[in-house]
Order: structure tokens, then sequence, then C-alpha cells
């Protein structure tokens, strides 16, 4: 093991290399990401980038775990707020940084789903600090592992679907141009062969607003009670 590596964490990614991810992910999207752009950007070799950094790999989970650094575990673990809204608001910091950063969430997603990234200590933070809000919301052990991976779930592939319908890139249009375009796109539907959908086509084309995605969390969360 290189004097660069930790046990668990894989290569130390030096702050300026995430920077300079982070940056070209900002604004060229996932696909635009490589050692050799990093460098560029860089004013480096691609081969020292990838010997300090190691594998894109390395620098993609780097940049997950700056990005998620940002999102507070502070109401997850504050006995003072009630359990279900501290993981609504802990999903809504994850929501809100993601948003920010759109390519990263393709990122995420591109990743094992055991925690929001492989083995990142932001990640397993996140993972332990819910597991910690769930146990005081009274859950059973077994509905606890259960309720984790079904909130994180929830959570980025919400995210993942609303950032599909834009170009992917920050700052992302406002809900309400959102909601307008998702309605515009509806105007067509077929009254005829959907009568049901067409019915409902102002919360359809609120399916990307903060209050479905809160709407949705509560009652998988509630739902977890019931189990």
């Amino acid at each position: 093991m290189s004097e660069a590596e930790t046990p668990g964490t894989g290569p130390i990614v030096e702050a300026r290399v995430v920077d300079a991810a982070l940056a070209i992910l900002d604004a060229g999207g996932a696909n635009a990401l490589s050692i050799d752009a990093i460098a560029a950007r860089l004013g480096a070799d691609a081969d020292a980038v990838r010997a300090d950094a190691g594998s894109l790999y390395d620098i993609e989970r780097a940049v997950i775990e700056h990005v998620l650094s940002a999102v507070s575990l502070v109401p997850l673990t504050d006995d003072g707020v009630e359990w279900t809204a501290a993981v609504i608001q802990f999903a809504l910091g994850i929501r809100g940084q993601l948003f920010e950063h759109p390519a990263v969430a393709e990122l995420i997603m591109s990743g094992p789903m055991d925690s929001p990234s492989a083995d990142g200590p932001v990640a397993r933070d996140m993972t332990e600090s819910l597991f910690a809000c769930l146990a005081r919301g009274g859950l059973h052990a077994a509905i606890r592992a259960h309720g984790v991976y079904a909130v994180f779930v929830y959570v980025l592939g919400s995210v993942a679907l609303d950032v599909a319908e834009t170009d992917g890139k920050p700052p992302l249009p406002a809900e309400s141009e959102r909601i307008a375009a998702r309605r515009k796109a509806l105007q067509d539907l077929d009254p005829a062969r959907w009568p049901r959908a067409t019915a409902h086509l102002a919360e359809i084309a609120a399916w990307t607003s903060v209050d479905q995605f809160v709407w949705g969390l509560r009652v998988l969360l509630v739902g977890m009670t019931a189990t």
C-alpha cells in the first residue's frame, strides 16, 4: 500500500484535483470528465495526475464525498428534531447539493448502492447517522436496515429523474420553469386513451417539485412504522 492510500478509502485525492474535476462536471456534465481534462485544467501532466490521484473512478468518488460533505447531519442526530422531520431535512440537503452539482448525481447513480458512494467516510457517516435517526424513531432494528436503503433509493432516484428533465448543467431552471415545461409537454395527451392521467395533469406536471419530493418521502417514512 502506498503512502497516498488509507485502508478502506482508496487514494487520497488532493483538493485541487477535486475542485478541477467538479468544475469540469458543472460545465460539461459527467461525460466531460477525464484525467486528460483535469490535467489540462490544472496545467499538469496527465500521468502525474494519475500517479497522485489514482484512477478516474477514485477522483469521481472523491468529488462525490466532497459534495456530500456539505450536507448537514445535525438534524439526524438532534434529539430535539422529530425523526421524520429530521430525515426530510437531511434529504432536502442532499437534493439541494445535487441540484447545485447535477452531474454528481449521475456519478452517484453509477456506483454501488450500499451508500451514497462506495466506501467514503462521508457516505458512511450519513448511513450511520440515518440509522441512529430511525432508531430514535422507534423502528425495529430490521426495519431500520431496510429503511436506510429505501431512503437513499428514494432520494437519489428522485433527484436523478428530476435532473434528467434538464440539460444537467447548473444552475438548473427554477422549479416553476420545470413545472411549466412538463405541463407544456403534456398538453397533447389524448384524454380518450389516457383519461386518468389527463385528469391529473397539474399534479403530474408538479412531480419534480419540492412538495412532491417531501410528500413521497413522508409517506415512505410513515409506512415504515406500519410494517
